[in-house]
């Protein structure tokens, strides 16, 4: 119970749930536990993503205009940082909205498990060699 309780969290709060495990207890068991939670997260979320924006869209069509600041701001960090450089920064601000975010630009689904796969590695590596070596 100990285990699913702890794959939710990382699915929702990657970030937290790394730092956490790290610190508290240097356990490759949790470090796995939360790749695990990572992966999941990015696969639900990347496969129930479009089904949920087409909800939204139908739900509040008022919110969703095609020249909005949000879009523009969407385009602007497309055009500056590439879909890798979003994914780097998924983890960090919460593999949901990471998701929504490179399903707004791309709509290859294949491409954002990817990427955002690569990223949650590259991020659970780097975060627990830190927390290790400190």
């Amino acid at each position: 119970m100990k285990e699913i309780i702890w794959i939710i969290f990382s699915m929702l709060k990657f970030q937290y749930a790394l730092i956490t495990t790290t610190i508290l207890s240097f356990s490759p068991y949790y470090i796995i536990m939360t790749l695990i939670g990572g992966f999941l997260s990015v696969y639900i979320f990347t496969q129930l993503g479009s089904d949920v924006e087409k909800y939204l869209v139908r739900k509040f069509p008022k919110y969703f205009k095609k020249f909005s600041k949000k879009n523009r701001l969407l385009c602007r960090l497309r055009r500056n940082w590439g879909l890798f450089g979003i994914s780097l920064i998924a983890p960090i601000i919460g593999i949901p909205i990471g998701v929504a975010l490179m399903l707004t630009l791309n709509t290859d689904k294949w491409k954002v498990i990817k990427n955002l796969s690569t990223s949650i590695l590259i991020w659970t590596l780097l975060l627990s060699f830190i927390g290790y070596f400190l």
